[in-house]
């Protein structure tokens, strides 16, 4: 297992970003948003910036966390979202990051599985001709809102550049679906990439604490994943703050410094607690 971090969980600052990386042993980190920017923001020059900090520290961008296709659905949103995936398919390459996570649009009972599959043809093609993988991501304001509804997805689309990034937490803000085990189990044959967060649910709402902390059970997924050898990447994304929390519009669409400000030392416990699950401290 690779072990790292969502940069902007911890600064916009790239290089900050990478210096905790760098001080906690981490063996890669992903990218969302950075210098107030985020993936669809982004110009060459960005990122020629971002891949010399990354080339310094030693430490690589193995993936990009985009918002593609987390929008309404129409052929509008389509046609553009599809253009600026092109462009990050560009800066995928520069960087060397082989995943990009992508949504499967705001919910709507209208769109089906079959509509989904379709808007990412073009999307797909060019994905799979360049050697990277589109990540799918359970989330509560997309169609796909636990990993059931991600396993169905991919197994629509039937791709093999099409495959289920695994968020526990995010189980714990949007469904009854239980993270670990009945999550976990929903997409184990099309697991790719894994996300961490924690939270638990207090009066009918739900509050995020640091990982290991809240209501997934990390000591036995963690045990899970050793068995079966997965080697893929888990990275943390804190989403915790020890006093007050982020704004919901912000976990919704989280760029800038609305997601990293008084990010830090958060994500210091949480990585703590997490290189401790795993046996790393």
């Amino acid at each position: 297992m690779r072990l790292g971090v969502i940069t902007d969980e911890v600064s916009q600052d790239f290089e900050v970003a990478l210096d905790f990386a760098k001080t906690y042993g981490l063996d890669c980190v992903e990218l969302r948003s950075a210098y107030e920017k985020g993936p669809f923001d982004y110009t060459e020059k960005d990122i020629l910036h971002i891949k010399a900090l990354s080339d310094r520290y030693g430490i690589p961008v193995t993936a990009i966390s985009s918002p593609m296709f987390k929008c309404e659905y129409s052929e509008e949103n389509i046609r553009l979202h599809t253009e600026k995936f092109r462009a990050l398919l560009s800066f995928a390459k520069i960087l060397g990051a082989k995943k990009i996570r992508c949504f499967d649009f705001l919910k709507n009972e209208s769109v089906t599985r079959e509509m989904i599959r379709d808007a990412y043809a073009e999307a797909y093609a060019a994905a799979e001709a360049a050697g990277v993988t589109i990540l799918i991501e359970s989330e509560p304001t997309t169609n796909s809102t636990c990993c059931a509804d991600i396993a169905e997805l991919v197994r629509c689309v039937d791709r093999p550049y099409f495959k289920a990034l695994y968020d526990p937490g995010n189980n714990i803000y949007a469904t009854d679906e239980i993270p670990y085990p009945n999550g976990y189990l929903a997409i184990l044959d099309m697991l790719a990439h894994v996300h961490i967060k924690d939270a638990r649910r207090e009066g009918g709402e739900t509050v995020a604490t640091a990982v290991g902390e809240g209501a997934v059970d990390y000591p036995a997924l963690f045990a899970e994943l050793t068995r079966i050898g997965y080697d893929g990447d888990i990275m943390l994304e804190t989403h915790y703050r020890m006093e007050g929390g982020i704004d919901d519009a912000t976990l919704k669409n989280p760029k800038g410094s609305a997601i990293s400000d008084g990010g830090y030392a958060p994500s210091c416990l949480c990585m703590e607690n997490l290189l401790k699950l795993l046996g790393r401290e």
